[in-house]
């Protein structure tokens, strides 16, 4: 029984270290007054950096080249760089004793790159790092009601039982711990307040993981960020209830045909 009180302690004071002290992050900008829209496929995307006052930006494209970006008020715009897949925008922040970092991955279009999405999660970004094993890709999307995997690593080798934060803009939050292989295991939570039928009416939400370490007075703290959207379970599971229920209707109706010119022969 006291073990598990001491269990309980020591994860709400994780809880309370990790949402007490802020740490910049990434997130999609919210569309300015008179531009909305998408704009096609190869428009600009505008990100917030929250949190990030004096930090240093940068893109990295799909080969490795590293771009400076310029923030205003915390909007940076990332524009096309004529090549395809995805690029890493990059926050770092450093005081000599606190080294923070925040990493986003953006897919823009363009010329095919050539390169696959792992040469870019492998190149190292940051001292402390969250890397998604594998990224979702285009055509597979990290999805409420599913588990998405992660390698918490620092200087490059895995961090074995480290806590990480998880937070959601919808309002859900857990504490979570990397394995003895550094791996972390986020089952991103059906938190979705209004679901309708069919992905392009359901707005994906946003997810954020948030991760420390100290070595002597050196403290490291990183994020990642991304989307995740509504699982298509909702209503995949529907229309083919429904298709089903149709198919067995037709087939039902062929077989009392089919009987019935049997029987006037």
């Amino acid at each position: 029984m006291k073990i598990k009180v001491l269990a309980g302690v020591m994860l709400a004071v994780a809880l309370f270290s990790f949402t007490a002290q802020a740490a910049m992050s990434w997130a999609p900008a919210p569309a300015k007054h008179g531009h909305g829209g998408h704009g096609g496929r190869h428009a600009a995307k505008t990100f917030m950096l929250h949190d990030g006052v004096g930090a240093e930006l940068s893109l990295i494209n799909p080969k490795l080249s590293v771009m400076p970006m310029q923030g205003e008020h915390g909007r940076v715009t990332v524009k096309s760089t004529g090549m395809d897949n995805y690029h890493a925008l990059l926050a770092t922040r450093s005081d000599g004793k606190l080294y923070e970092s925040a990493v986003r991955y953006v897919y823009m279009f363009g010329k095919p790159s050539g390169e696959s999405p792992s040469l870019l999660i492998k190149h190292a970004k940051a001292a402390l790092e969250i890397k998604p094993a594998p990224l979702a890709r285009e055509h597979w999307r990290y999805y409420s009601n599913t588990e998405a995997v992660f390698v918490v690593s620092y200087k490059g080798k895995p961090l074995a039982n480290t806590t990480v934060l998880l937070k959601t803009a919808n309002g859900s939050d857990a504490v979570l711990q990397t394995d003895v292989a550094g791996k972390l295991i986020v089952a991103l939570p059906e938190d979705f307040s209004i679901i309708k039928s069919g992905r392009m009416g359901n707005r994906p939400s946003e997810f954020l993981l948030t991760a420390n370490y100290a070595e002597g007075e050196q403290r490291f703290t990183t994020t990642f960020s991304s989307a995740y959207h509504i699982n298509p379970e909702h209503w995949q599971s529907t229309e083919l209830g429904l298709a089903t229920v149709v198919a067995g209707m037709l087939l039902g109706g062929l077989i009392t045909v089919r009987s019935r010119r049997r029987k006037e022969k």
